[in-house]
């Protein structure tokens, strides 16, 4: 015949339940745990993919780039050319937009996502869609006409 089992009252329940409920309150305060992980990723928010940018631009996205950090596509609409990244960090945006000025050109710049395109009006549907920030890039051509020397760059 099996023993009787030991019986488990109120008292033997609640500081059971009691630790239970602190370890995970405590679980949200440490600071590499999954749970911290998923608050941090909270507060930075998700970057556009790429085919929801192209939705918006009314394109398909021909990807370019796919890294972790960093996705690069291209499109068309009509005579428009847009060229956009999403970035898995805020430093590797800056980083890309950094080198990407010189280039000139205009860019539409989200938290965690760029397009850019040739003049401000052709970004400023998506932008209305989107959201982000107008940024222009350097140019390497004078602005004045005048100053120009020959095909348009400088001596």
């Amino acid at each position: 015949m099996l023993p009787d089992p030991p019986h488990i009252g109120a008292r033997h329940v609640l500081p059971c339940a009691v630790v239970l409920l602190a370890s995970l309150l405590c679980a949200g305060c440490g600071g590499s745990g999954p749970a911290s992980r998923a608050s941090a990723g909270a507060a930075d928010p998700a970057p556009a993919p790429l085919d929801r940018i192209a939705e918006a631009l009314g394109c398909r996205a021909e990807v370019t780039v796919d890294a972790e950090e960093l996705r690069e596509g291209a499109c068309e609409v009509g005579p428009q050319a847009y060229r956009m990244a999403t970035f898995s960090t805020g430093a590797g945006r800056e980083t890309w937009l950094a080198e990407s000025r010189a280039y000139g050109g205009t860019y539409l710049v989200g938290d965690l996502w760029v397009v850019t395109a040739a003049t401000p009006e052709a970004l400023t549907p998506l932008r209305d869609h989107l959201g982000g920030t107008l940024e222009s890039g350097s140019v390497h051509a004078p602005h004045d006409p005048s100053e120009s020397h020959g095909a348009g760059h400088p001596m």
